[in-house]
């Protein structure tokens, strides 16, 4: 049978007040370190999850404001083609306005200068008529013979305003 004495009851006695002190001392002390320690990892990884959601959050808004200066560049680039584009247009169309307004000057200046050219030989034309005349008369020719071979070639298209027969 089994004995009960007092050693046994010593032991067990001695028994749960370590079993008490270790719990008190080491158990608790350490189970709350070991809590403390998985709060801390907790924590970590909800603020790493939370940094590597900021983190795409800034990479998008990074990609969208990268996109939309892109496009504003490129809006940019078009605007000063399309200027380009008209500067170079009116520049060209000044420069045929120009070269009309030259070329109607000098189509102007060379009729002028024909028109005068027509009228100085006319006159040497009519100096000449005249003179011949007179050789071929023998007499001298006045002022109403003068007027009357003028009126002839007038009337006969040799002498005209336009100049538009050639002698």
């Amino acid at each position: 049978m089994i004995q009960i004495d007092m050693t046994f009851f010593a032991s067990i006695l001695n028994f749960l007040l370590l079993t008490a002190l270790l719990t008190f001392f080491l158990y608790r002390p350490v189970r709350k370190f070991m809590m403390d320690r998985q709060d801390r990892i907790k924590r970590s990884l909800e603020e790493a999850a939370q940094s590597r959601a900021e983190s795409a959050k800034m990479k998008q808004e990074y990609e969208a404001r990268l996109a939309q200066v892109s496009r504003e560049a490129q809006d940019i680039i078009e605007k000063a083609v399309v200027q380009g584009e008209r500067a170079q247009a009116e520049i060209l169309d000044a420069a045929r306005k120009e070269a009309k307004a030259i070329l109607e000057q000098a189509r102007a200046e060379a009729a002028r200068e024909r028109q005068v050219a027509f009228e100085a030989l006319r006159d040497e034309i009519v100096d000449l008529v005249i003179s011949t005349a007179r050789v071929v008369t023998g007499k001298k020719v006045d002022s109403a013979d003068d007027e009357a071979i003028v009126k002839r070639l007038l009337e006969e298209g040799w002498l005209s305003d336009a100049g538009e027969r050639e002698l």
